[in-house]
């Protein structure tokens, strides 16, 4: 479970840093990297990191919830939406490029796969515990 947790602070921090990168090209009059507002984006992967932090308390339940609910919004949202984007041009021009749309597409699928085997790894613990 470590390197799962451990892989679900990668995303919180990449996604952090695609979106602090995009703030500064916001303040240097550039347009920013994507179509979701970075200011939100740097909240949200807070909260990634934050029910991250929650694993080991109160047996997971806060955890897998925290999950669950992440998967679904971010599902819903701005995975949706950058894939979207890439696949049928659909607001591409919010991106600063297609390479910025693929990357905030590769982060999300990425962090939302650490996140779904997280709680496949929770749920076999209450099922098998050691």
């Amino acid at each position: 479970m470590n390197t799962v947790v451990a892989l679900q602070f990668a995303y919180a921090l990449t996604g952090s840093l695609y979106n602090f990168f995009s703030i500064a090209r916001l303040k240097s009059g550039q347009t920013p990297l994507s179509a979701t507002n970075p200011f939100k984006g740097v909240v949200i992967m807070a909260a990634v990191a934050g029910v991250t932090l929650t694993q080991p308390y109160l047996n997971g339940i806060p955890y897998t919830l925290g999950w669950l609910f992440l998967i679904v919004f971010l599902g819903r949202g701005a995975v949706t939406n950058h894939f979207r984007a890439i696949r049928h041009g659909r607001d591409l021009h919010l991106y600063s490029s297609r390479t910025a749309a693929h990357g905030a597409f590769l982060i999300n699928a990425f962090g939302l796969t650490a996140g779904a085997i997280g709680i496949v790894l929770m749920i076999g613990y209450w099922l098998f515990p050691h």
